[in-house]
Order: structure tokens, then C-alpha cells, then sequence
């Protein structure tokens, strides 16, 4: 399935650590990239509790993407969005972990 094979592409790209923390709609782990071991955070959202807002594309992107995305650049101190991918259950977030 596509999202197997994405969910695949995201292991191979990341090894993902101990949990650090759980909320109400997500959990976070630590995670390393594996191309430079650059440290990084992975969030892992239900899919049933996001917000996807329509993109000029055509698209859909989850609230968190296009908000994080928008304050990203120009910002210091912003945590970075590296990738994110979309599940049949749930939506993750990899983040840069300073």
C-alpha cells in the first residue's frame, strides 16, 4: 500500500527512540536521522482529531503543517518541520530537537 511503503520510506530515514512525552492527542518521541544522526523530534497525532485545511494545490495538509510551515522561516526560535506523513490512522510530525 502507498502508505505502507511512505511509513517504510520514514524508517528508513529516521531510528525512533524512547517516548518523551504523551498529551491529549498525540505522543512524542525522540528520533535520530540517520543520514547525519541529527537528533530530531517524531509526533504521532490520531487522525480523527486533526484539521486539514485545503491547499492551493489541491491538497490537504493538517492545521499543525500549514501553521508550522507559515512561522517556520524568519522566526528564531520556531522548531523546524522536516517531513510529515500521513497515515490511514494517524498523521506524524518530525521535527528538528535543538
Amino acid at each position: 500500500s502507498p502508505a505502507g511503503k511512505a511509513q517504510q520510506g520514514l524508517k528508513e530515514r529516521y531510528r525512533l527512540g524512547s517516548l518523551l512525552g504523551r498529551g491529549g492527542f498525540s505522543s512524542v518521541f525522540a528520533a535520530t536521522r540517520l543520514s547525519d544522526g541529527a537528533p530530531a523530534w517524531h509526533g504521532i497525532s490520531p487522525a480523527d482529531g486533526i484539521v486539514l485545511l485545503p491547499q492551493p494545490d489541491g491538497t490537504s495538509a493538517p492545521l499543525e503543517v500549514v501553521l508550522l510551515d507559515k512561522v517556520s522561516t524568519g522566526f528564531p526560535g520556531v522548531v523546524q518541520l522536516l517531513e510529515w506523513l500521513e497515515l490511514p490512522n494517524s498523521v506524524v510530525l518530525v521535527m528538528e530537537r535543538p
